[in-house]
């Protein structure tokens, strides 16, 4: 019987992962597909041994030394045999850490681990809660880097859970070098990663990364830490594989920040560009990103507002332009950014209609039942300068579909029919 010392004495690939544990997802129908295909046991016989009269009394001798290879052959594969068989038998009688070494050992597959450990059949939340959890988590994050180093391709099996994987460690927060480690792509230069098979297990990471922390609001200095960018400076910062996430992750809070309204001064801050005395960084890596702002925040706060269907009325409130002076008004920053978001909210509804043909239906209606008579009149005035078809106009103010009693009883004819009233008297001028 073997000695505990010789179990002691493997190398053990596992790495117990004691403060975290992972959501194990993926079918048990899969067999141990990476699992070894044996070892070439075949002896090779030294032609020139064989062919040598004088070894062992000539060919004679040849000839029983061929025996006794074969019986040695033979010998190894009952060894063989007897291995597996004791390891097999051994293993119940083995603490699961041992066991986690006898299966990394013989390269057993994670089915086969799972179904050992007793969580056959189990759902993702019975999975985590039971006492061998521990355990399997351990033997799976351990054969993480064995398949990438092996260029393994993943099954649909291997695939599904890593792609879960990933969001796990997304949630957790994990450091990206960590997983670029599991992963087995830490060894290879930056350039040549994307062409590993995980690497698109470390950008499904990414991408949850990023999501978390847009939710968080986490800083964007602090996530150019997190990407391992603030050192960076330059063709160094720019070449860096992780830059291209970042300067996604910054795009997206200037988004954010310019349908927020805020201020210049607000993304100077946010961009770690205040400096001593409030001395603006030029020179530092974000000032580009500042400057972008400067030239597309309306259209990032337009595209925005859209895309979260924000009606005419919330826009007309937001950039406050009832407060603003009636004989300044129409001059002012605040209607020009409400008329602009009009025109863009107007032209987005005709052109599904007309070029893509989506029914009214299954239009969207921008136009707010809470609107001001206010907002209402000047959005007419919108319509009218851009000489807007009239069913639409019927359709923003919900008159569709009325018949001519109910259209004039209805609280919008005022404002359809000074529509109408303009368009007639542009026909006889």
């Amino acid at each position: 019987m073997a000695s505990s010392a010789a179990l002691t004495s493997t190398t053990s690939i596992v790495a117990e992962t004691t403060n975290t544990r992972f959501l194990r997802v993926g079918k048990t129908s899969n067999t141990d597909r990476y699992a070894s295909k044996g070892i070439d046991r075949n002896f090779v016989v030294d032609d020139a041994s064989i062919n040598n009269p004088e070894e062992r009394g000539g060919w004679a001798g040849a000839l029983e030394k061929l025996k006794s290879l074969k019986i040695i052959k033979s010998v190894s594969r009952s060894v063989s045999k007897t291995t597996n068989l004791f390891s097999d038998k051994i293993s119940p009688a083995l603490s699961l850490k041992s066991k986690l070494q006898v299966w990394s050992n013989n390269k057993k597959s994670v089915p086969f681990v799972r179904k050992e450990l007793g969580m056959e059949g189990l759902d993702d939340v019975e999975l985590t809660q039971v006492k061998n959890f521990k355990f399997y988590d351990d033997y799976v994050t351990s054969q993480l880097p064995v398949w990438s180093k092996k260029e393994l391709t993943p099954d649909e099996y291997y695939d599904e859970y890593l792609v879960q994987q990933a969001l796990v460690w997304a949630k957790k927060d994990v450091d990206v070098d960590v997983v670029l480690k599991r992963l087995g792509l830490d060894t290879m230069p930056a350039a040549t990663r994307p062409e590993a098979v995980s690497y698109k297990y470390y950008e499904e990471f990414v991408a949850g990364l990023m999501r978390s922390w847009m939710e968080k609001e986490v800083p964007v200095t602090e996530v150019m830490a997190k990407f391992k960018l603030d050192k960076l400076t330059g063709q160094e910062l720019l070449n860096h594989p992780n830059y291209k996430y970042y300067k996604n992750y910054v795009k997206n809070n200037l988004k954010a920040w310019a349908g927020d309204l805020k201020s210049y001064e607000y993304v100077v801050e946010k961009l770690g560009l205040k400096g001593p005395r409030g001395k603006l960084l030029d020179r530092h890596s974000n000032f580009v990103f500042l400057k972008k702002f400067g030239t597309h925040a309306d259209k990032y706060r337009e595209q925005l507002w859209l895309k979260q269907s924000v009606t005419s009325y919330d826009a007309w409130k937001r950039l406050g332009v009832d407060r603003v002076r009636e004989t300044m008004r129409k001059s002012s920053d605040s209607y020009v950014a409400y008329k602009n978001y009009v025109n863009l909210i107007d032209d987005y509804i005709v052109d599904l209609k007309i070029k893509e043909g989506v029914k009214d239906e299954n239009l969207p209606r921008l136009t707010s039942n809470d609107a001001s008579e206010l907002e209402l009149h000047e959005k007419t005035l919108i319509w009218e300068g851009m000489k807007r078809p009239e069913w639409y106009v019927k359709f923003s103010l919900e008159l569709d579909g009325l018949k001519e009693a109910a259209l004039k009883k209805a609280a919008n004819y005022q404002h359809y029919k000074h529509y109408l009233d303009a368009k007639n008297a542009v026909k006889h001028t």
